[in-house]
């Protein structure tokens, strides 16, 4: 064989051999490229335990193999409890750690659709649940929440709550339909830096009762001394006339902050206005109507719109005087 044949196989093989040392060099790239910081565990931890500063190191891993939870400040770890055991070189995450070592006995999942939400709330904000009566006595209901899931257009919210808070926040809520108060939530300007306030709501006395007989229930002495607290709450509010009783920030139960911020599926944003024109005149004359369809009905009421007064005028004659002149 010649030594062109020589020369042209070695050029293939010395192409083939760049072309994979190329290859593994991409893929070695990939792996010198530390873009996400991470929080490392320098020791074996196991779950409940808390993570002190000298438990973990920081470091940084390539972008293509971490996860987006990362944890990456350092106060997001530190005195944070570890739901799970985790084995030294982990990398740890928003998902296995929690602020308390043990979750309460009592814990759910709560859902809502009754507290008026702040208007620009988002996935993860910090509120207290708090109400206000119509004297203008506000109280916190549920402090220091964190909102797992939130629907503004349908006012859902999606938290976890303790037994003591989920019955409290149920006597909230007759509280709001007897005594037109209003329940909302207010959020946290910087959680991280905020401790948690005490409870103030004191319910009704036999909502007190049920809360003394619950065995899932454990702190009961504070409950003590609420009996007095309440009694003199209900006579403030037994003060204010009926016609001074009005709901702060809302209207009526039925439709109250909640309801108002509801968006309604099928909505209209953009409807015509015909109340001046001949057909709106003859067609609400005709319907014997000058208003939308009541609440109670399943429609909503049209302030702008009067109903009309007929003073036993026939539609005939109406028509005429609308269309007379023409």
């Amino acid at each position: 064989m010649s030594s062109r044949y020589y020369n042209a196989k070695l050029i293939d093989e010395r192409f083939a051999y760049e072309q994979q040392l190329a290859e593994q060099n991409e893929v070695l790239d990939r792996y010198r490229d530390p873009s996400n910081k991470a929080f490392i565990l320098a020791t074996m931890k196991y779950a409940g335990e808390v993570i002190e500063e000298d438990d973990f190191i920081e470091d940084f891993l390539p972008g293509f193999a971490t996860p987006s939870n990362l944890i990456v400040k350092k106060e997001d770890i530190v005195g944070k409890h570890l739901k799970i055991d985790a084995e030294y070189g982990t990398a740890v995450t928003s998902e296995m750690v929690r602020d308390a070592a043990e979750l309460d006995p009592s814990e759910r999942k709560e859902e809502t659709q009754y507290i008026k939400l702040p208007l620009k709330a988002k996935k993860h904000d910090v509120v207290d649940i708090r109400i206000v009566f119509p004297n203008g006595e506000d109280y916190i209901i549920v402090a220091k929440k964190k909102l797992e899931e939130i629907e503004l257009n349908k006012q859902y919210a999606f938290f976890n709550d303790t037994e003591e808070e989920a019955v409290l926040l149920q006597a909230a809520l007759v509280d709001a339909y007897i005594n037109d108060a209003e329940l909302y939530m207010k959020q946290y300007v910087e959680p991280e830096l905020q401790p948690k306030p005490i409870a103030t709501y004191i319910p009704n006395i036999d909502v007190i009762q049920l809360i003394r007989t619950n065995p899932m229930i454990v702190d009961q002495a504070k409950w003590d001394l609420t009996e007095s607290i309440r009694i003199d709450l209900e006579k403030r509010l037994a003060l204010i006339k009926p016609d001074d009783r009005f709901r702060i920030g809302a209207s009526a139960p039925i439709g109250s902050g909640v309801t108002s911020r509801i968006v309604q599926e099928g909505a209209v944003e953009v409807q015509t206005d015909d109340s001046q024109s001949v057909n709106g005149i003859v067609e609400r004359v005709e319907t014997g109507t000058g208003q939308e369809q009541s609440f109670e009905n399943g429609g909503s009421i049209n302030p702008n719109v009067d109903k009309p007064n007929l003073n036993d005028q026939t539609t005939t004659e109406i028509d005429s005087e609308v269309l007379g002149g023409q």
